[in-house]
């Protein structure tokens, strides 16, 4: 078998490949930029960002609607039928998707066709830009430990360089206004303004749960604060667009909450995921009942961090 190559790291759609397009092998992917690490399921790093990927049934878990994928994280050491037999860990490439997610950078999805033995058998077919919506960690029926991404396809957009720019990464001209909205819409995506969470922030006049602070964004006092859902919304997770599995948070209360470095426990006290120190009680007002079966599922989801909440 040829030595692996790599080329530098570049975000946004390939140079005159049309989404949908079929190529042979993995080698004509790399010959057309659509995948920059050739013979490998990923290209990316983990201070970059993850720029492509090449999905080729390598993973049980993985799961693919269309313009949602359930994308299972590398490690593992899957068996012949894609079951792990060992702890995944956010390490390497797997932490560069943790990069994407954070700043909103896209990846080239590569989806293998005629899977067979966890190889493509009938070529590859380049199915667009995604983002990384959301991720999570789980405990398999086996016992390990598990980390998921959900990737959603994304409007087009135009390349750019990576956070951290050097002789590895190809420079392209994108105006700052550019990468702001497309990071805006990335971090939309997640924020999910519905009616009822409306409801429950007007309950709290827009006042964290966690931190108790608001955040006032005006000269008159207007305040700001984010509905979010406990359960989350959507594939995998299925939650419901109701008060009682929607919290009133501040931004970064929220970001804490959804990357799973704040936990709730039964009894409504908000835990620090890594310290494991109980930070205080859940501000709960009358009329705003909040589902417990909800809060054990957000705990579920990050198996790492809730051991001991």
């Amino acid at each position: 078998m040829a030595p692996s190559k790599s080329k530098p790291i570049y975000f946004g759609p390939p140079p005159n490949v049309a989404e949908g397009a079929w190529f042979r092998t993995h080698d004509d992917l790399y010959a057309a930029d659509v995948h920059r690490f050739s013979r490998q399921g990923i290209s990316g790093t983990a201070h970059q960002g993850v720029d492509s990927i090449v999905a080729s049934g390598g993973y049980a878990a993985d799961e693919d609607h269309g313009d949602v994928i359930i994308y299972t994280a590398q490690g593992g050491s899957p068996d012949k039928d894609g079951h792990i037999t060992a702890n995944q860990e956010l390490t390497k490439v797997n932490e560069g998707m943790l990069v994407n997610y954070r700043e909103g950078l896209p990846i080239r999805y590569v989806h293998g066709l005629g899977i067979k033995r966890r190889k493509a058998t009938e070529g590859y077919r380049y199915r667009g830009l995604y983002l990384v919506e959301d991720y999570w960690s789980v405990r398999t029926d086996r016992g390990f430990l598990m980390w998921q991404f959900r990737l959603a396809k994304s409007a087009a957009v135009e390349p750019w360089d990576s956070a951290e720019s050097g002789d590895a990464v190809e420079i392209r001209p994108v105006t700052p206004l550019e990468k702001a909205a497309a990071k805006y819409v990335s971090v939309q995506r997640r924020v999910r303004n519905t009616a009822e969470a409306r409801a429950v922030k007007n309950i709290y006049r827009n006042v964290c749960q966690m931190c108790r602070i608001p955040l006032v964004v005006d000269a008159e006092g207007g305040r700001y604060s984010e509905g979010a859902h406990i359960h989350a919304l959507g594939r995998p997770h299925n939650g419901k667009d109701v008060s009682s599995n929607i919290l009133c948070l501040c931004p970064n209360c929220h970001v804490l909450f959804d990357n799973g470095m704040r936990l709730i426990t039964d009894d409504l006290k908000v835990i620090d995921a890594f310290s494991q120190k109980v930070l205080g009680d859940l501000y709960v007002l009358p009329g705003h009942d909040i589902d417990r079966d909800c809060v054990r599922q957000h705990r579920s989801r990050w198996a790492a961090r809730a051991q001991n909440a």
